[in-house]
C-alpha cells in the first residue's frame, strides 16, 4: 500500500513545478564574451529576455551560461586581466593569442574527445594546428579560419563604360589605372599602411607576405625576401606616377574616401568593398566593383591571411570544464543552424524566424531586445545562414564564398605554425624597434622621402636594432615544430 512522503511531493513540486528551482543544481559557467559580438552592446540585453534565452539553453543542454559582456575598448583588455588575477569565476573567453594566456588555461583533448564531436566535425582537422602546442595539446578553440582579405578590386562599371577587360597581370593593371585617369583625373589607388603589403609584396617574391626558411636552415621576416626591392620599387613608381590616393599612407576616413566614388582601385581589406559600397550608391551611381587575380613577376600579388592563434579557451579555475565545452558544442550544431541562431539572435518565431528554411535564410526581430550574449563566432559556422538585410547581402554572400577563396594568393610558409609570439617578444629586446623601422621607413621608400639607393643601409639598420635575435627566435620555434 502507498504510503505518504512529504518529502516526495516536496521533491516533485522541485522538479516538475519550479523549473526555476530545479536549476539549481545546473552547472553555470561564466564567459567573458570578448569575442567582438559585443562591441557595440556594452550595456547587454534586456535582463528578462536574456533569462529566457539562458533557460531556452538550459532546457537544450543543462548547462547555463552567464556572460560578462566586456566595457569596450582598452578596458576589454583590462577587464580580462582583473577576471583572470581575482577569485571571481571566470570559464571561457577569446584568447587574441593563446599563447598569451598558456599558464591560464588548459589543454583540451580529452574534452573535446568527449563532449566536442560537434566542434570536431564543424572546424576542419587543418585549423586545429594553431591552436595546437608542440606537445599536441590542443590549447584552444580556434576562431579564426584561413581566408584570402585582401585581394586588389577595381571599378567594373569603369572597366565596362571604357570596353576594358579585368586585368591579370601588373602591365594590365597599370594600363587600367592609365585609363582610369585619362577617363577620370580624380581617380586613384587606395589602400591602408597595415594592408598594402598582404596585397600586392607577393607579385615580387616567392613568399609573398610570409616568414620564410632560407637555404642556410634560418627562419626570416618577410622583409629580407630576394625580390622585396623590387616590390618597393614598383610601388614607388606608382607613387610617382601619381596612382596612389595622397593620404593612403597616412589617415583617412574610409567611408568618406568611398564618397568621393573616386577610388578605381582598392588593394585593401574586402569589407571596404562589400559593406561601404551599399552605403554609397546613391552617391556614385552604377558603382560596381569586381575582385581581380593579378600576378606579377613572381606569381600572384595577394598573400593568404593565416589561421592565427585567436581562439576560445577554458581557464585553470573553471569548476565545469565539461559544462564549457558542452555549451561551445551545442552552439556549433553539425546537424543545423537553429542552435547558432539562438545564441546570436534569440528564442525562434519570437526574435528570429526563418524566411526561407530550405536555404537558412533567416528574419530577426531587431527589437527584441536580445544582443547576442551566447554567439561565439567562426567562419565556418557563421556562413551556414544568412539574413535578411539588403546592406549587408553582398557581405554575406562574400563570407560564404570568395572569402574563402584561397588559389589566387600565397600560402604563407608558416601558416600551420602557432609562433608563440610573447616568448618572441622576450628573447628581441628590439623587436619593437624592428617593426617600426619596417612600418615608417617602407613607406618613406614607397613615397620618395627616402632614397631607394638606401636600402642596403636599412637593411643594416634592422640588424643594428637585433634581427638576428629576431631569426634567431623565429628558427627555434620553427626547428620546435617541425622537429629540427
Amino acid at each position: 500500500m502507498f504510503k505518504f512522503r512529504p518529502w516526495l511531493i516536496i521533491l516533485i513540486i522541485i522538479l516538475f513545478v519550479s523549473p526555476s528551482l530545479a536549476q539549481d543544481d545546473v552547472p553555470v559557467i561564466t564567459i567573458y564574451n570578448n569575442s567582438g559580438t559585443l562591441q557595440f552592446d556594452s550595456g547587454g540585453s534586456n535582463p528578462d529576455v536574456l533569462e529566457e534565452v539562458t533557460n531556452y539553453i538550459v532546457d537544450a543542454i543543462g548547462v547555463r551560461p552567464e556572460v560578462i559582456v566586456p566595457p569596450g575598448g582598452d578596458a576589454t583588455v583590462e577587464k580580462l586581466n582583473l577576471l583572470l588575477g581575482s577569485s571571481d569565476p571566470l570559464d571561457l573567453f577569446q584568447a587574441g593569442r593563446w599563447t598569451d594566456y598558456k599558464q591560464a588555461i588548459i589543454p583540451l583533448n580529452d574534452l573535446l574527445d568527449q563532449y566536442g564531436d560537434n566542434l570536431r566535425a564543424v572546424i576542419p582537422e587543418d585549423q586545429w594546428g594553431k591552436c595546437t602546442d608542440t606537445e599536441g595539446n590542443i590549447m584552444c578553440i580556434p576562431r579564426s579560419t584561413p581566408t584570402s582579405p585582401y585581394i586588389m578590386w577595381v571599378r567594373q562599371d569603369w572597366l565596362d563604360e571604357l570596353g576594358l577587360e579585368v586585368p591579370t597581370t601588373v602591365e594590365e593593371f597599370e594600363a587600367t589605372i592609365d585609363a582610369f585617369q585619362e577617363y577620370n583625373p580624380d581617380s586613384f589607388i587606395a589602400t591602408r599602411p597595415n594592408d598594402y603589403h598582404w596585397a600586392s609584396v607577393g607579385g615580387w617574391t616567392e613568399y609573398g607576405y610570409s616568414n620564410w626558411a632560407d637555404e642556410d636552415g634560418q627562419m626570416k621576416p618577410w622583409i629580407l625576401q630576394p625580390g622585396v626591392i623590387d616590390w618597393v620599387t614598383k610601388l614607388n613608381e606608382w607613387w610617382n606616377k601619381g596612382y596612389f590616393y595622397a593620404d593612403t599612407f597616412t589617415s583617412f576616413e574610409e567611408p568618406e574616401l568611398f564618397r568621393t566614388c573616386n577610388i578605381g582601385a582598392w588593394m585593401g581589406w574586402y569589407s571596404r568593398i562589400t559593406l561601404i559600397t551599399p552605403q554609397v550608391e546613391s552617391a556614385c551611381e552604377g558603382i560596381a566593383w569586381t575582385r581581380t587575380s593579378i600576378t606579377g613577376p613572381d606569381g600572384y600579388l595577394a598573400t593568404v591571411r593565416p589561421e592565427n592563434t585567436s581562439g576560445y579557451v577554458v581557464t585553470r579555475k573553471s569548476q565545469h570544464p565539461d559544462a564549457v565545452i558542452k555549451f561551445m558544442n551545442w552552439v556549433y550544431d553539425d546537424e543545423g543552424v537553429e542552435n547558432q541562431l539562438v545564441a546570436r539572435y534569440g528564442i525562434p518565431e519570437r526574435d528570429w524566424s526563418f524566411a526561407d528554411e530550405a536555404n537558412n535564410v533567416v528574419e530577426v526581430n531587431t527589437e527584441s531586445g536580445f544582443v547576442s550574449e551566447f554567439m561565439m563566432p567562426n567562419l565556418n559556422i557563421e556562413v551556414r545562414y544568412r539574413v535578411l538585410d539588403p546592406a549587408r547581402a553582398w557581405h554575406l554572400e562574400y563570407l560564404a564564398g570568395e572569402l574563402q577563396k584561397l588559389d589566387d594568393a600565397k600560402m604563407p610558409v608558416d601558416a600551420s605554425y602557432a609562433f608563440d609570439e610573447t616568448r618572441i617578444a622576450d628573447e628581441v629586446p628590439g623587436l619593437g624597434d624592428i617593426n617600426r623601422l619596417m612600418d615608417e621607413q617602407l613607406i618613406l621608400f614607397i613615397t620618395g622621402a627616402r632614397p631607394l639607393d638606401q636600402w642596403d643601409s636599412f637593411i643594416e639598420d634592422l640588424s643594428r636594432a637585433g634581427m638576428q635575435d629576431y631569426i634567431n627566435a623565429l628558427t627555434a620555434q620553427y626547428n620546435e615544430f617541425t622537429g629540427m
